[in-house]
Parts: C-alpha cells; structure tokens; sequence
C-alpha cells in the first residue's frame, strides 16, 4: 500500500480504509474560520458497491491500494454482464453491472479501455478521455435569434441522451470529453 495525504486524493483513486477497498466517487474540502480544515470523500465499497461517506482531518494520511491498469477491448454486453478482453493477455472478463454502473452508458463495441485490477480482481473501468459516438436521433437546430451557440438533444449509438452543438445531425459523430461529459 502506498500512504497517501487526503489533499492528493482524487476522484477514481481507490483507497483501503480498515481494510476494506473503497473507490472515491467524489471530494470536498472544508475549511470552517478558525478551525481545522477537513476533507470528506464520498466512496463505493469495491465489494458489495454500498456507498460510503468518510470525513477526515487535513492532511490526514491514508492508504492508497495499488492497482494495476491494464489496456482491453470492451467486446459486448448480454443482459446485464459485460464482456471484456485484455490486449496482451486475452484474458476474459465479465463484469456484472453494479461494478461498472458509473460507464455502461458509454460503452460501445470495440472501445478500448483500462481496466483496474487489485488482486487478479477487476475493480473497475476506466474510460478514454474522448470518445466518438454517431447521433442516431436529434431535433434540427435553430440557429438564429441566440446571443452564443446552443446545443440541443440528441440520442447517441449508445442511446444516451446528450447535449450536443445546434450543427450537428443525425449520422454526424461527436466527440464527447469523459472528464467533463461535453460534447462537440
């Protein structure tokens, strides 16, 4: 285990608190006047994917695990298990839903991913920072009488809905930031 301090603790990172593995969903940091400052993290259970909420002092030190991240190809989904290869072994890999809930709506056949492994155990699944979707369904966009450019709905081959730029059509791709969720 590496020791880290909860300042450096980002979304993703996966933490062992009382030996138990926990995926940090989202963080804050609070200073309150003349008092200490503290972070709290908002953390999934690896296990049994309960969330959790973990409130610490600044600059307290914690245990980051060390997990391995491995490139694979996600293949398909049947039901609600998703099928994975990895690109140097061709290990296969299905993982039920409830582990990967935050990406399914993304994943799309033949997309190259990471994947997080603990133990020989997949944690979890890191997306690209961009990929490219083909609008399948969208309004046509109006254009004039704006002060800035718009977006508007738009169902991608995933079928997520997304916002998308006012130009964009059906059979047009758009490339989507995994970091901030836009869309151009």
């Amino acid at each position: 285990m590496v020791k880290i301090d909860t300042s450096k603790v980002k979304k993703g990172m996966i933490l062992q608190i009382d030996g138990k593995l926990f995926r940090v969903i989202d963080m804050s940091h609070t200073h309150m006047g003349r008092g200490g400052a503290t972070d709290t993290f908002k953390v999934k259970d690896i296990v049994n994917w309960k969330t959790n909420v973990f409130t610490y002092n600044a600059w307290t030190t914690l245990e980051q695990a060390e997990v391995q991240t491995n490139t694979a190809v996600f293949l398909y989904s049947a039901w609600d298990s998703y099928t994975f290869m990895e690109n140097d072994t061709w290990e296969m890999y299905d993982l039920q839903k409830e582990k990967i809930d935050d990406v399914t709506d993304y994943l799309k056949e033949n997309l190259d991913v990471y994947l997080m492994i603990f133990n020989w155990e997949v944690l979890g699944v890191i997306l690209p920072t961009t990929i490219n979707y083909t609008i399948v369904s969208t309004v046509p966009g109006i254009k004039w009488n704006r002060a800035q450019s718009g977006t508007k709905p738009a169902t991608i081959e995933t079928g997520l809905e997304i916002q998308v730029p006012l130009h964009k059509n059906e059979g047009d791709t758009v490339t989507v930031n995994t970091v901030t969720w836009d869309a151009s």
